[in-house]
């Protein structure tokens, strides 16, 4: 598995190579992230700028980043939502009342705008509560600092320390009935760094406003045209970095009666 892990890399990088050659001849301009990052990193810049310079491996490193950390951790989160939503029809019903609301009071606008998607207070809830129920990312890894001991623990600088989310997340004296669904536990403010859906501190998810606005943007499409129920039933959880079904959730999907197509 890791031997074909570095196969693809190869040739996602191959593929960036050919993309940045192309860019930088200037046969392809876009207004992207890459193209970003060529202009702040090209090879004419000043000898100031030139300490700062990201060198091409670590320009497709970043890329890369983007690519895999901001696409499995979206889907996985979209589809443990859709298998709590299921399990759990009040804070479904409660969701769609929320989208139905934003729906009625658009005033003929056909599609969602940023003040809407900035204003589903349920919604943010019911997102940060499958992030806290099933833990995408199951840990987090740092490096020490410096020495530091907790609890009699000696931990010395260059350490590779292993935060277990899981147990935070699923912890009753932080979380009460933590098997249990519940969106309006986020009702009141968190004890600091309980809640890790998105990691926090300096090292927090950079891509954290756009992973809530895919969300967001997905549950209100899905709540208000469809319904929906599971295949299968299996709870158990694939044994893979980032946490998913074992099954990925199959469902069956159909349009609600009461749905009339507006947007």
């Amino acid at each position: 598995a890791f031997h074909r892990g570095i196969e693809a890399r190869n040739r996602m990088y191959s593929m960036l190579d050919a993309l940045i050659a192309r860019r930088r001849n200037g046969n392809e301009t876009h207004s992207d992230f890459l193209q970003s990052l060529l202009r702040r990193h090209n090879k004419e810049a000043t000898e100031k700028d030139d300490e700062d310079k990201l060198t091409d491996s670590q320009l497709k490193d970043n890329i890369l980043t983007l690519l895999v950390a901001g696409h499995d951790t979206t889907t996985a989160a979209l589809t443990w939502l859709i298998k709590f939503l299921g399990e759990n029809p009040v804070v479904l019903q409660n969701l769609r009342e929320e989208h139905r609301g934003i729906r009625q009071s658009r005033n003929g606008g056909l599609h969602l705008t940023w003040s809407e998607v900035n204003n589903m207070p349920y919604t943010n809830k019911v997102i940060s509560e499958t992030l806290r129920k099933a833990t995408v990312i199951p840990w987090f890894s740092r490096k020490a600092a410096q020495d530091f001991e907790i609890d009699g623990y000696a931990i010395k600088k260059g350490w590779s320390v292993n935060l277990d989310v899981v147990s935070i997340h699923h912890d009753p004296e932080i979380f009460a009935d933590p098997e249990k669904f519940h969106p309006t536990r986020f009702d009141e403010p968190l004890k600091p760094f309980s809640f890790l859906g998105f990691g926090n501190g300096p090292r927090m998810c950079p891509g954290i406003n756009l992973a809530k606005l895919e969300l967001c943007v997905f549950i209100h499409h899905l709540v208000c045209r469809y319904k929906w129920e599971p295949l299968e039933s299996d709870d158990a959880v694939a044994p893979t970095l980032i946490r998913m079904p074992k099954n990925k959730y199959p469902i069956l999907v159909k349009p609600l009666s009461d749905y009339r197509d507006e947007d």
